[in-house]
């Protein structure tokens, strides 16, 4: 399971505010010896923070940075998977530009459902998210995305697997970063694994790393290993740490055993693990739980999100003091970006079902 932390949301979301504000307004630094962070732009002419200290390992970088203008959208986290309940989790990138947001469903007796995973960043005001995912990590400098695509097959009637099935899953895999010679039926039925206890259910998972920093409409992404049950990082950001299948059927499940593997192949590195990821624990969805839905305040920049009467607004500061609401959309909100310029929400959902969960989480893009 991704190692997680409980906080209330609108002093976890207050507290990373005010911490990176200190960060960022400390100059930056042009010293050379050993110990000092260096700044090293990869192919991209993306900075990362280098710490020779640390062993090579990375952050993000402490370089100024505006946001990108954006217009004003909502987009779900999760459209494809469903199960009894869902855990909603997030993370804050180190200076708030990003957030990494999961929406984690799991099955009766919490047996292994897929997630769904979405990325925003301040930055270039884009988002990337992806569908039937075990696992999902931001990379230490922010990025970069791994993630653990799922493939499922249920027995059906017959409560068997027939061989020829896991082709739907070299299908469904290859369309993720185009066919690889490692992804075939043949390959995803020999790393297949069970996940479920009350039927025949088989996993099985390839490792995709999403370059999300570019500032493209597709972001590109890279075959790295086939598994996938958990990924984690190396703090230098060369390798990813990749569970292989779990210890049991539930969703929670530990790895058995993780390998590692070089992301752009090639010979592993020897840098630590990353530190683990800070998620915050968010709602449970579930529909014999209801959300509760008092009136909230998250404060940005130079921005208000306020969640009052199932309603989002947000409020900026001019010059002649704060603006009049400006509606955002249905929900409460948890969580936001440095500027507010993405709003996490549970927001209700249309297509329920009568025995699903009437809300879904959503991150909502405001200009």
């Amino acid at each position: 399971m991704i190692p997680r932390r409980i906080l209330a949301p609108g002093v976890a979301v207050v507290a990373t505010l005010l911490a990176c504000t200190s960060r960022e307004q400390r100059s930056a630094t042009t010293a050379t010896d050993s110990s000092t962070p260096q700044r090293i732009a990869d192919s991209a002419g993306r900075v990362t923070r280098r710490d020779a200290t640390a062993g090579g390992c990375i952050g993000v970088a402490r370089e100024p940075w505006t946001p990108a203008r954006v217009g004003a959208a909502a987009f779900v986290v999760n459209r494809a998977t469903r199960g009894m309940s869902a855990r909603v989790r997030w993370a804050l990138a180190p200076d708030s530009s990003a957030l990494i947001v999961v929406e984690d469903p799991a099955g009766v007796e919490n047996e292994a459902v897929p997630d769904g995973v979405l990325f925003a960043s301040e930055r270039t005001g884009r988002t990337w998210r992806m569908d039937s995912v075990w696992s999902a990590s931001p990379a230490p400098d922010w990025t970069r995305v791994a993630v653990g695509r799922a493939a499922v097959l249920g027995g059906g009637e017959q409560q068997v697997v027939a061989p020829t099935r896991w082709r739907e899953a070299e299908r469904s895999l290859a369309a993720v970063a185009g066919p690889q010679p490692a992804i075939t039926a043949e390959s995803l039925r020999a790393h297949a694994y069970p996940v479920s206890g009350m039927a025949v259910v088989e996993g099985a998972a390839a490792t995709f790393v999403a370059d999300v920093a570019r500032d493209v409409r597709d972001a590109p992404i890279r075959f790295v290993a086939l598994d996938g049950w958990r990924v984690r990082w190396s703090c230098d950001g060369h390798d990813v740490l990749i569970g292989v299948r779990p210890e049991r059927v539930q969703d929670d499940a530990p790895a058995t055993v993780t390998r590692r593997v070089a992301v752009q192949g090639g010979q592993v590195g020897s840098a630590p693990e990353a530190a683990s990821v800070a998620w915050v624990d968010g709602p449970t969805l579930d529909i014999s739980v209801p959300i509760a839905r008092e009136a909230r305040a998250l404060r940005a920049r130079s921005r208000v999100v306020e969640g009052k009467g199932n309603r989002i607004t947000v409020r900026d500061s001019t010059a002649e003091g704060w603006s009049v609401p400006r509606d955002v959309g249905p929900g409460v909100p948890l969580a936001v970006t440095r500027h507010g310029r993405f709003v996490l929400a549970i927001a209700p959902r249309t297509d329920a079902k009568q025995y699903e969960s009437p809300d879904h989480a959503v991150v909502y893009r405001v200009p």
